[in-house]
C-alpha cells in the first residue's frame, strides 16, 4: 500500500470515528476517568523530580508531576493503565521514533512528566474513539442494538454535559483530598549516585 493511500485511509477512519456519538461518549468518559485518577494520586512533587534530574534513581516514575508506582496506586488508576495499554504501546513507538529529534532538547523530569501525561491522554483518546466507533458499528448491526443507540442520539448533549459537570466538580475535590493526605507511598525507594 502506498504511504499516501495509507494516510488517507487512516484519516478517513478517524474522521468516521469523530462522527460517532458513541465514540465521543467513550472519549469523554475516558478523559474524566483519566483526570480523576491523576487527581487521586499523591500530590505533585517537584522535589522528587529534582532528585531524578540530579541523577538519582527510584523504583517509581513521574506521571503529571506526581510519583507513580503501579502497585501503590488506586485500583481506579491500575484499571486505567490496563485499559490504556494498547495506546501506551503506540506511545512507546512514537517516543522511540522521535528520540533522535528529542536528544538535544533538555526538559526536566517534572515538565516532561506533564508532557508525557498529555501525550498519553491524547493517544488514549484516539484509542477510545476507535473502541466507541467499533462498539457503535457492532450495535448497529444488531436489531436490539439500534434500539439502544436511539436514546444516545437524543440525549448525547445531556450525557456529555453531565460527564463534564461531574468532572469539573469531582476532580478538584479529589485533588484537594490528595493534597491533604500528602505523599502516601513510603515503600518507594530512591537512591543517589
Amino acid at each position: 500500500m502506498k504511504p499516501r493511500l495509507a494516510l488517507r485511509t487512516i484519516s478517513e477512519f478517524f474522521r468516521s470515528c469523530a462522527n460517532s456519538r458513541l465514540a465521543w461518549l467513550f472519549a469523554c468518559l475516558h478523559a474524566a476517568w483519566f483526570f480523576l485518577a491523576i487527581a487521586n494520586m499523591s500530590p505533585p512533587s517537584p522535589a522528587f523530580a529534582d532528585f531524578l534530574d540530579r541523577g538519582g534513581s527510584s523504583t517509581s516514575a513521574l506521571l503529571a508531576g506526581r510519583p507513580f508506582h503501579y502497585h501503590n496506586e488506586s485500583v481506579l488508576l491500575q484499571i486505567l493503565v490496563w485499559a490504556d495499554l494498547p495506546s501506551m504501546f503506540v506511545g512507546i513507538l512514537l517516543a522511540l521514533s522521535s528520540l533522535p529529534l528529542l536528544v538535544n532538547i533538555q526538559v526536566g523530569h517534572y515538565a516532561g512528566s506533564y508532557f508525557g501525561a498529555g501525550l498519553l491522554l491524547l493517544i488514549a483518546t484516539f484509542q477510545w474513539f476507535v473502541v466507541g466507533k467499533s462498539v457503535k458499528t457492532w450495535l448497529s448491526s444488531k436489531s436490539w442494538g439500534a434500539v439502544l443507540l436511539r436514546p444516545l442520539t437524543r440525549y448525547f448533549s445531556v450525557a456529555v454535559a453531565f460527564i463534564l459537570l461531574c468532572s469539573i466538580v469531582s476532580v478538584p475535590l479529589v485533588n484537594k483530598r490528595s493534597q491533604r493526605l500528602g505523599f502516601r507511598h513510603p515503600s518507594i525507594s530512591c537512591e543517589t549516585k
